[in-house]
């Protein structure tokens, strides 16, 4: 949705106002910081809550579902730590879609040059292939903003706040340690991105020969 709603717009400024190539990326950021600030914060922290919750034997289970977890960290903790992780949490969404729009833009593009024939449309399984190896990219480059929101928004953190978080995993866990799970992520999203893009580039293209531009 971030992809058509706000490249649009950025596109129309390309060259003047904003550099050339730089709308993909934009629009990532905006997407991003939408995101976060609206559902993916909340959301994230009550399924973050419930994850730790599960894996947990100790005691009893106290987080059973999405009304009644979010209810009982605001009664419990104040309605703002449905947004812990908030920075976190833009980071990666930000982030997350400017490497996702620039790589497909990108990648697209390549496929484009080496057809030798860069006006006429890709074949489907070229957008899926673009959208997918996109995917490939932010599964290991969001990594570590993704595990550090992961960190905030635990139960048990021992973290006050973010950048606290990031000091402490450098250094008592290493560099590496901001990329743990990173392949799972690899191979969870990258189907993901090449259904999602190409279902987008077939659906654009029905729609622009629905309506085509008015001479």
């Amino acid at each position: 949705m971030g992809l058509s709603l706000y490249k649009p717009i950025f596109e129309k400024l390309e060259g003047t106002i904003i550099p050339a190539h730089s709308s993909a990326g934009l629009a990532g950021i905006c997407t991003g910081i939408t995101q976060a600030v609206t559902l993916v914060t909340p959301l994230e922290m009550i399924k973050v809550r419930q994850q730790t919750d599960l894996m947990n034997a100790a005691h009893q289970r106290k987080y059973r579902g999405l009304i009644q977890t979010a209810s009982l960290v605001v009664r419990e903790e104040g309605f703002l730590a449905l947004y812990n992780g908030l920075l976190a949490t833009v980071a990666r969404q930000s982030w997350g879609l400017v490497v996702k729009f620039s790589g497909y833009t990108e990648i697209k593009a390549m496929f484009e040059r080496a057809s030798g024939e860069p006006d006429k449309p890709l074949a489907p399984w070229k957008h899926a292939m673009s959208g997918g190896l996109a995917n490939v990219l932010v599964g290991v480059l969001n990594s570590p903003p993704d595990v550090v929101k992961t960190r905030m928004q635990d139960d048990n953190k021992p973290y006050k706040t973010t950048w606290e978080c990031v000091k402490s995993m450098a250094k008592n866990e290493g560099y590496l340690s901001f990329f743990r799970g990173s392949w799972l992520r690899v191979i969870r999203i990258a189907p993901g991105g090449a259904v999602q893009f190409a279902v987008y580039e077939q659906v654009a293209a029905w729609l622009d020969k629905a309506n085509p531009p008015t001479p």
